[in-house]
């Protein structure tokens, strides 16, 4: 393959800039592990559940649960004195994919 032609094939470094910040702050074990929940779940849960199933602190969660929904990779919506999140960039999945087929 020749430089031009590799070139091509390369990601576009608009691309690059725009993901970096979402990738930096989905890569926390804990941030992962609520991503792999709610993707698993199907849908949206509460806090109560996202805690019980990060195994982690409420407050530890919490924080974790802010930066993802912060840097637009969960959306929340408040129902009485509940607090549900559920995935809103599903691009971020992809991320849970190369990790499953790199431990196998």
């Amino acid at each position: 393959m020749t430089q031009a032609e590799t070139k091509e094939t390369l990601i576009d470094l608009e691309t690059l800039q725009r993901v970096a910040p979402i990738i930096r702050n989905a890569a926390h074990p804990l941030r992962l592990r609520i991503l792999d929940y709610l993707q698993h779940a199907g849908g949206e849960r509460n806090v109560s559940q996202i805690v019980e199933a990060a195994e982690a602190e409420q407050a530890v969660v919490s924080q974790q649960l802010r930066i993802l929904k912060d840097q637009g990779i969960l959306s929340a919506r408040r129902e009485g004195t509940n607090v549900y999140y559920r995935i809103a960039d599903p691009s971020v999945l992809l991320l849970l994919d190369c990790i499953r087929h790199h431990k196998k």
